[in-house]
């Protein structure tokens, strides 16, 4: 009988210092959406769990986007990154977390493409920045590593009210202990 296998509990998910690299996509929404494409999205994230429900950070977005302006140019592509500062809130019920998000920061246009439509002034490339979202994570058996489904949306008012949404799968590792 001491030698009779037992269910093995559920591993606590790490707490901590984490990094999170995802890849999606982003589009652009209102005014923005008629000058640029949906396109491919890169996030990176680094942050510090000061609880087991909440976590500060930074992260970083950058997307490539077709620009559909009239031509001339033509076959042009923007790229638009996203910097800021954040707050998560977290939920977890045994190996599946619900998140929600928020923060502020800059984003900046790689190029003056969008000016030509107003979407940006002349020689603008930075502007204020918020985003907020949410997702869900998955907890492998290894406790510092999850999966997740992602999605923000973020706002750039500086760029005429430049605003998107972003959707990634990412993967977090957690530098840590047990929360």
């Amino acid at each position: 009988l001491l030698l009779a296998p037992t269910a093995a509990s559920a591993r606590p998910a790490s707490k901590g210092v984490y990094a999170e690299a995802g890849l999606g996509g982003a589009a652009t929404l209102g005014k923005a959406a008629d000058w640029t494409q949906p396109g491919p999205a890169l996030a990176l994230r680094l942050g510090y769990d000061l609880f087991s429900w909440f976590s500060v950070g930074a992260a970083a977005s950058a997307s490539t986007h077709e620009a559909t302006v009239p031509a001339p140019p033509s076959g042009e592509y923007v790229q638009l990154y996203r910097a800021r500062a954040d707050a998560r809130l977290t939920a977890r019920v045994q190996r599946i977390a619900l998140y929600a998000e928020g923060g502020a920061g800059a984003a900046m246009l790689s190029s003056n493409v969008l000016e030509k439509v107003g979407v940006q002034e002349p020689g603008q490339r930075f502007a204020l920045a918020f985003a907020g979202g949410g997702g869900l994570e998955y907890q492998l058996q290894n406790r510092h590593y999850a999966f997740g489904l992602g999605a923000e949306y973020f706002l750039a008012p500086g760029f005429d009210a430049l605003a998107g949404v972003e959707v990634r799968l990412f993967l977090r590792y957690t530098y840590g202990g047990a929360r």
